[in-house]
């Protein structure tokens, strides 16, 4: 229900959503650490956010957040 929540709210595209869509999606991937499908939608949440960001740090954790769910989201299947 949370990576759903934050899939929803990423795709609204402005700022707020998207800072919340993360939190959410970080929750979730803690909460459900070997499940592809949430690990899918934090991955498109942290690269959302990296595409976002203006500061190279911020874009660089972001962008390692999304790789790293990519990597775990495939892994499942």
């Amino acid at each position: 229900a949370l990576a759903d929540r934050a899939a929803v709210l990423a795709a609204s595209g402005d700022e707020a959503s998207l800072r919340l869509a993360g939190r959410l999606a970080e929750i979730a991937a803690l909460a459900a650490p070997d499940d592809p499908g949430v690990h899918k939608v934090r991955a498109e949440v942290f690269g959302a956010r990296a595409e976002f960001e203006a500061s190279t740090m911020a874009k660089g954790v972001f962008a390692w957040a999304a790789s790293e769910s990519r990597r775990q989201s495939t892994m499942g299947l």
